[in-house]
């Protein structure tokens, strides 16, 4: 079935002091004779309400005109304004006015209320499940409700960027950890706009009609140009890149549960280091992890200078004070990163091949660390 995610994406409408002026340039609402309508004319259709209505006046253009059974728009309802296919909104008005949809079009309308009925109705179901008693939303169902209030926030500012000629200064990774946004939290999100990304590369490769089902998917997308297929692409992949890179943030500076032994504490008390990057969006381990470890990972922001320092024997690292201790210097180097953001992500998720080869592949002079750490350190990684 050739479903577009343009259904997710609500335009909101233009004060109504301006509908008048934007009508002289995008005409009044389409009009039905009775005979079928071409694909053009359905398409015109399609790109005059995309222009003219936001998400949640699209969720009423279906229920205020909706052609099936009006027992259903109460089960609909149950469903959040963003859920509701845009194609199938635009239709049930087209319907209401008169306009007889070509068989295959009519399909896809019915096939699409089918799914949402169907959610719908397990979301039903779930409910009656549950207890009558009056108890607590469980973690579970706090983290979903925060998940679902996220990705509305996302989506106006999707929609912003969309009113604004396809441009915006939104950050997503400041937003994150300004609304400190958890780990699984932005997994959540990543993986939402994960298929809407995958669209979006698809239509921007120009392979769109190259995937089976995928035929109204240029369709969905023709009132943009090719410059804003493109940016809309850019600004959904920062999205679910900063998202990805959060939950890995905040995995790296979660606290242990476990108490530490006085030792390790007294050791770290007096170490320095930052504790986190917005530039290269990297945040420090958990310094008590250093010590036993055999190999650790630094960047430093202000010299862009990163260094990899082994143990000099099984016992591992200790601190003292602001320095590393029991390091090997014939066996620990230092070299300036020319392009962190390329190199970063390869010491924090590369594998013992990846991490092995990564200082010999940079082109830059070896120098020998001399294992002080401070208030420009991130500390990476550490390897056991």
């Amino acid at each position: 079935m050739g479903k577009s995610l343009l259904a997710l994406r609500g335009k909101k409408r233009k004060p109504s002091t301006a509908k008048s002026f934007d009508e002289k340039y995008m005409g009044s609402e389409p009009e039905w004779t009775d005979e079928v309508p071409t694909g053009s004319e359905i398409r015109r259709a399609y790109n005059w309400y995309n222009y003219f209505y936001n998400t949640k006046e699209k969720a009423k253009l279906l229920f205020d005109n909706y052609p099936r059974d009006k027992k259903e728009i109460r089960l609909l309802k149950k469903l959040p304004d963003w859920k509701m296919n845009s194609t199938c909104c635009y239709q049930a008005r087209m319907m209401a006015l008169g306009c007889k949809l070509p068989a295959e079009n009519l399909d896809y309308f019915n096939e699409c209320i089918e799914e949402l009925l169907n959610e719908a109705k397990q979301i039903q179901d779930e409910k009656k499940e549950t207890k009558p008693t009056a108890e607590k939303p469980s973690v579970q169902d706090r983290i979903k409700e925060q998940i679902s209030d996220y990705i509305g926030e996302i989506e106006e500012e999707i929609d912003r960027f969309t009113l604004n000629k396809y441009k915006s200064d939104f950050d997503m990774y400041k937003w994150l950890r300004q609304n400190n946004v958890k780990q699984q939290q932005s997994n959540a999100i990543a993986n939402h706009y994960k298929a809407l990304l995958s669209e979006l590369e698809l239509l921007v490769s120009g392979n769109a009609y190259d995937v089976e089902g995928d035929k109204q998917l240029e369709e969905g997308y023709s009132h943009m140009k090719k410059s804003e297929k493109k940016r809309f692409f850019d600004f959904v992949n920062g999205i679910v890149s900063d998202a990805a890179a959060n939950a890995q943030t905040q995995k790296t500076t979660r606290k242990t549960r476990t108490k530490k032994p006085a030792s390790v504490e007294k050791q770290i008390s007096r170490l320095q280091f930052m504790s986190e990057n917005v530039e290269y969006k990297i945040a420090s381990i958990n310094p008590s992890s250093i010590i036993g470890s055999n190999q650790l990972w630094v960047y430093n922001v202000k010299y862009k200078n990163l260094r990899v320092y082994n143990a000099m024997g099984p016992a591992g690292f200790s601190v003292k004070g602001t320095t590393l201790q029991g390091f090997d210097p014939d066996n620990s180097y230092a070299k300036a990163l020319r392009k962190p953001h390329d190199v970063l992500p390869q010491v924090l998720n590369g594998g013992k091949r990846v991490l092995n080869n990564l200082m010999g592949n940079l082109t830059t002079k070896a120098t020998e660390p001399n294992g002080r750490i401070n208030k420009d350190c991130i500390l990476l990684r550490v390897i056991k």
